[in-house]
């Protein structure tokens, strides 16, 4: 259960010297935020407002600063297994689940669901829970078992302990719009820290589509840029057992190709949120041959 793949591409990269000069130039671009900020806030680029727009075009990232993005179970899970991998002593605070198998043996009957006791009984624990967000037993189940395995891996639990800080915004202009990313751990400068879950095995020959279809590499590379920090690591793990785990380092090759989607991101930004106008997003349609 606690097998592990590890890929790095640890060739030196030219102009280290120039990175770390860069480094000291950004040591102070860390924004003292809070999560309600961060995912309200639209002043600043995201990696999430890039993938709106180059997936969907400019009226989908229109229509994302519009509406409220409704909250998922996807989106609960997500963010309790960030919590209780790199922000353990707040996940009892965060996050809850329900076990309701006692008070369905003491009503008994088909549905115990159904009747006026249970859901007087559960309209209590809602009652006394706003603070905290609900899991399934089997979510809460398969969270803890995921981070136990991937805590007994050496490698992954030494970077996680290394990586002191956590939920860090950091915030830098690119091309003469204002960028920002939350890392989930970062250990400055040597690297990021960034946890992903899939529903499939945690292997190398997933994580070349997996990465691909999620783009992974732009928000890497756009991390990196905006923290001035050098590598970037993935601990990407399947939701469902056996938990597989593999431990992958952001290769050049990647970097670069990340680069060049984010800035072609920032100029489609730049023409119809910053230098456009109303009709451009209105009239906005694509055409082509492929």
């Amino acid at each position: 259960m606690n097998d592990l793949i590890i890929s790095s591409d640890n060739e030196q990269a030219d102009g280290y010297k120039e990175h770390q000069e860069q480094l000291a130039k950004n040591a102070g671009n860390i924004l003292k935020k809070d999560d309600d900020w961060y995912y309200n806030d639209k002043m600043y680029l995201t990696n999430t407002h890039m993938g709106k727009l180059l997936s969907g075009g400019p009226k989908h990232l229109q229509a994302y600063y519009q509406g409220n993005q409704k909250e998922t179970q996807a989106l609960i899970f997500g963010r309790a297994q960030h919590c209780l991998l790199f922000e353990p002593e707040m996940f009892e605070g965060r996050f809850y689940a329900i076990d309701d198998t006692e008070i369905c043996e003491e009503i008994g009957g088909k549905v115990p669901r159904a009747t006026k006791k249970y859901k007087e009984w559960k309209a209590e624990i809602l009652d006394r829970n706003t603070h905290r967000q609900e899991l399934s037993i089997e979510d809460m189940t398969d969270i803890k078992n995921m981070i136990e395995v991937a805590l007994s891996i050496p490698q992954v639990k030494e970077l996680v302990d290394s990586a002191k800080m956590r939920e860090v915004i950091y915030e830098k202009t690119i091309k003469e719009v204002k960028c920002k990313c939350k890392v989930d751990a970062i250990n400055s400068p040597h690297f990021i820290l960034d946890y992903k879950s899939t529903r499939h095995p945690a292997t190398l020959f997933n994580w070349s589509r997996i990465e691909k279809e999620r783009r992974y590499n732009r928000q890497a590379s756009f991390y990196r840029d905006i923290t001035g920090v050098r590598s970037f690591w993935w601990i990407l793990q399947e939701k469902t057992y056996p938990y597989t785990v593999a431990l992958i380092e952001q290769s050049e090759d990647s970097y670069q190709q990340g680069v060049e989607e984010y800035e072609l991101a920032i100029d489609k930004f730049k023409k119809f949120f910053i230098n456009g106008n109303a009709d451009d997003l209105k009239n906005y349609f694509e055409m082509g041959m492929l």
